[in-house]
């Protein structure tokens, strides 16, 4: 079982094959709990994919890739996420010893975790939302993503996981855009650092994944669904080459969207699904 035990904190080497470039040590470094092993990068193509790749090199469950600027960065959909410094990039490599079909509810946990840290840091009376399913929503505006890679169905479990966190913390795109963001800076809380939040969502994170070992999903859905953005509102949802539009009902006990169609038809959502882990 995953849990916060196995992980471990060194600093570890850049990769310079991947055009990467190690920091050096610096005074306002974070200063994560002893169970992650911290990369921490200047510049990389993406989180996502050096955490892939470390991965795929053997990496242990815990290594923690942080990068200060990200060259081409991709939403599930594709789209170029603006990735300038100031703001938080990170990807968390796991090895699940669960069943694969459990492992898309620890995006709940990462965004459980993402709004704990940010929940703390941001002013008072700010709205925090989260939208399924795994987008932050700073006073309506888009302010952040988790993202989810797998190794693929060949093994079950997977041989690794990798959860990727995106904050828009001093900078957001210039608005208008097809949709509006924000940054935490702009929502006020001009004092918080990219360090801060990284600190606090490692710690989160531990309390998080711990619980869900302990107690299972209920819980984090429970907690999750507090912040719920859009529950009853109509909702478009892309798979693959589908589009899905209908009513967002709830998250079962399972962590699918239950989405429920124009004529009433529900339609179950899972994570693993969505970031179509068992394609990759």
């Amino acid at each position: 079982m995953v849990s916060g035990e196995r992980f471990r904190v060194t600093r570890a080497e850049a990769c310079p094959e991947f055009g990467v470039y190690e920091v050096p040590t610096v005074s306002d470094s974070p200063q994560l709990p002893p169970q992650y092993e911290l990369v921490q990068l200047e510049q990389v193509d993406s989180v996502m994919q050096e955490a892939a790749r470390r991965a795929r090199d053997g990496a242990e469950e815990g290594t923690l890739v942080w990068a200060l600027e990200q060259g081409d960065a991709r939403t599930r959909r594709g789209y170029r996420w603006y990735s300038p410094p100031g703001n938080l990039y990170c990807s968390l490599i796991l090895r699940p010893d669960f069943p694969n079909d459990r492992c898309g509810q620890l995006a709940y946990v990462a965004t459980l975790s993402a709004g704990s840290a940010l929940a703390g840091l941001l002013s008072p009376m700010t709205g925090l939302r989260y939208r399924w399913p795994t987008d932050l929503f700073i006073n309506d505006l888009r302010a952040g993503q988790i993202m989810l890679a797998a190794s693929g169905a060949h093994s079950d479990p997977y041989d690794w996981l990798t959860l990727g966190v995106m904050i828009n913390i001093e900078q957001h795109p210039a608005n208008p855009e097809p949709e509006e963001f924000n940054s935490v800076h702009a929502s006020g809380a001009a004092d918080v650092t990219v360090a801060q939040v990284l600190e606090e969502f490692a710690r989160y994170f531990l309390k998080w994944i711990n619980r869900w070992a302990e107690d299972g999903f209920e819980p984090i859905g429970h907690q999750w669904q507090i912040r719920a953005d859009g529950v009853g509102e109509d909702m478009e949802l892309h798979i693959g080459d589908q589009c899905l539009r209908g009513s967002f009902v709830e998250v079962d006990k399972l962590g699918r969207l239950v989405i429920a169609s124009p004529d009433q038809v529900e339609h179950r959502i899972s994570i693993n699904e969505y970031f179509a882990l068992d394609e990759k």
